[in-house]
Order: C-alpha cells, then structure tokens, then sequence
C-alpha cells in the first residue's frame, strides 16, 4: 500500500514540477520574444522588447497613429505622422527648430539634449531628449523625441518615461526606434 502510494506521490510531484518548468519556458520565450506592433493607420510596425509590459491607447487621443503605455514602469509612446518636411530646410534642421522651442512648449523643460542622428534602417533619423515636470502626473518625465523621414512620411515617436525609470528605458527607446519599418 504504502509503495502504491508512494509511487502516485512521486508522479505527482513529477508533473507539477513538469508543468513549472513548462511555465518557466513559456515565461522566458514571451520576456525575450519581441512584440511587432503596428500603427493604427497601417502606415509602420515597431518592435517592443517582450520585458516590455505595455497596453495600447494611453491619451486616449485620436491624434496619435500609435499610442502604447506601460503602467508598471509609466512609459508611454506616442506616435504622429507629419507630411514630409519642406524640401528647402532638412529634417535636421526642422527637429532642430522644434527641440529649440521645446523650452516654451513645455514647462520645466531642462536637461535638453542636442540633436543626435540615429542609425534607422533605410530612413534619415534624429533625436533629441529633454526632462520636465507633469503636473497630471506629479513627477519629472524622460522625453525622448525621434523623428524619422522616409521617402513617403515623417513620423514622429514621442517616448516618455518617469524619470526614475529613465536608465532602464534610454536603449529600449533606441531600440524600438531602430525597429522602425514603414509599410508598403
């Protein structure tokens, strides 16, 4: 009796520790898999980190192609599409000119980076950042400001983040910019 019994205990404690590592496996794919996700109007996909917990329509504003969150951490991507700059000034200087007013458009805006030329596959694309205070949320954001141009568009991603969280989020911004691909 007390084999057969024994026997049942030892299946049991098999499966189970079976079904953990199952769970674990599963657990480990998902945080390392990325996440492809596409703007509203099909114009570009990104890739978002798996370790990257977010939901989508943060603002709840209609302006925004792509609009994602993260409550665990506070970040949030905004995305708009603007037509092509003027063919007299260059992307440079219009992100330039736009990161130079950013001191008048937001409050408390310090910490302003210049603007850094990025590495995206088969697009001219810069970026600025900047840190200013959001009186909805009481705290200091971490801007991250990436304008990208294709032959077709150019699309802005806008990444924000609390500013404690900062340091875990600079190179999943570059990352998730460098995904960048615009639909056919």
């Amino acid at each position: 009796f007390f084999m057969k019994l024994k026997k049942v205990f030892i299946i049991i404690v098999i499966i189970l520790i079976l079904i953990l590592l199952g769970f674990g496996i599963y657990s480990l794919y998902k945080y390392l898999t990325p996440v492809t996700v596409t703007s509203s109007n099909n114009e570009f996909s990104i890739q978002i980190p798996g370790k990257v917990d977010f939901k989508e329509a943060a603002s709840g504003s209609s302006e925004y192609v792509l609009d994602l969150y993260s409550l665990k951490d506070q970040m949030m991507l905004y995305s708009t599409i603007i037509d092509n700059v003027d063919n007299n000034i260059s992307l440079e200087e219009a992100i330039t000119s736009e990161k130079d007013n950013v001191s008048n458009a937001r409050e408390n805006a310090r910490d302003i980076s210049d603007v850094i030329k990025m590495d995206v596959p088969n697009c001219e694309a810069y970026k600025y950042t900047f840190t200013y205070y959001d009186s909805s949320l009481e705290t200091d954001l971490y801007s991250n400001v990436v304008w990208i141009q294709t032959e077709k568009n150019t699309y802005i991603l806008d990444f924000e983040v609390i500013l404690e969280n900062k340091d875990k989020y600079t190179t999943i911004f570059d990352d998730i910019a460098t995904s960048f691909k615009e639909n056919n």
